[in-house]
């Protein structure tokens, strides 16, 4: 390290702390993903950490895949259906639980009166100490899950719970938090550290030399400016809240359905992203093609396109679905697809 000293500031949220020396705090253990589940198959990640230091947001990347005053990685798993399942969610690192609560609803927090979840926003989850000024929190996990109380020492890797959508959450997902408190200051709460830029960094809109994750767990995490997280059919217009709840995952549908739909849920489209959605049938025969174009950015988005019965019952057979986004950017752009099945008998 450059004889130069290297200021940090670790966070300019509720707990802004000031700066502080690099090289005094002592970084962690490399921590383990909390959730278990396999990147870009079963879980995604749908916000970082925010980084900006005003009324705007930017991820450790310098893009926009977070919004303002987002102090957390949130790993969302597809649906309600999954959320049933069970998602385990496991101790980043050896610790001793400081905080638990585990009885609020699974449930979109637009639903609920606001003082409901007031002061309550991370829902059902657990704080743990691991020494050395270092925290995390692992916040909306699944109700009456939590395994771990008060008090408890854990390993890494311990299972804490299940994920869940409590508190402040709009579909099932871990967010998980890190924070550092200087332990000569005595607090409870501190600064904000982003595991993908861990304590400091050379470039600032790259991932950090010294990240809290190890490199192995870095390869699981390339950042995507992207996502087509979820596609299929369905017989009738797909609903916002049937598809978080995983209501349209069938795999045979009836010949007699008035009418076939293509539906996709992305993560982070952005203003000018076409899209185009093919339907094939049986023999390759195309029944389907449409584009359109993403309007306005968005976080969270879902999209469909549908076909009328062409006679009184479908052709038997599978029918393909495709799903294809075309981004402009400075290298002339980038495609992103996405394909799914289905069965009509």
């Amino acid at each position: 390290m450059s004889a130069r000293k290297i200021y940090i500031f670790l966070s300019t949220f509720l707990f802004l702390i000031g700066p502080l020396y690099a090289e005094e705090i002592k970084p962690p253990a490399k921590m383990i993903l909390p959730v278990e589940c396999e990147i870009g198959w079963n879980c995604w990640i749908a916000n970082y950490v925010d980084h900006a230091r005003d009324d705007t947001s930017k991820d450790y990347a310098c893009g926009e895949q977070t919004y303002n005053g987002h102090k957390g990685t949130d790993f969302m798993i597809r649906n309600f259906r999954d959320m049933q399942g069970g998602v385990l969610v496991r101790s980043a690192l050896d610790g001793v639980v400081v905080g638990i609560r585990d009885r609020m609803k699974d449930i979109d927090f637009r639903k609920l009166p606001k003082e409901q979840i007031a002061n309550k926003e991370c829902g059902n989850g657990v704080r743990i100490d691991h020494g050395g000024g270092w925290f995390t929190q692992y916040c909306h996990m699944r109700k009456n899950s939590v395994r771990v109380k008060k008090g408890d020492v854990v390993k890494q890797g311990d299972i804490l719970g299940f994920v869940g959508n409590s508190g402040r959450a709009m579909f099932p997902h871990l967010h998980f938090k890190v924070e550092y408190a200087d332990p000569k200051a005595g607090k409870r709460r501190g600064a904000i550290v982003d595991p993908f830029v861990g304590i400091a960094r050379k470039d600032a809109c790259r991932a950090g030399d010294e990240a809290l994750w190890p490199k192995s767990v870095m390869d699981q995490l390339p950042y995507r400016s992207v996502d087509i997280f979820d596609m299929g059919f369905s017989a009738s217009q797909p609903k916002y809240d049937g598809l978080v709840e995983g209501l349209y995952d069938d795999e045979t549908l009836s010949v007699r359905s008035p009418r076939l739909f293509l539906w996709g849920r992305f993560l982070h489209v952005k203003k000018g992203d076409r899209l185009t959605y093919v339907i094939k049938g049986p023999g390759g025969v195309e029944i389907l093609n449409y584009s359109n174009v993403i309007e306005k950015d968005q976080s969270y988005r879902t999209l469909h396109a549908g076909v009328r019965r062409p006679a009184l019952y479908w052709e038997e057979g599978t029918y393909y679905g495709y799903i294809k986004l075309v981004r402009a950017d400075e290298n002339g752009g980038r495609i992103y697809e996405s394909e799914a099945a289905i069965s009509l008998r």
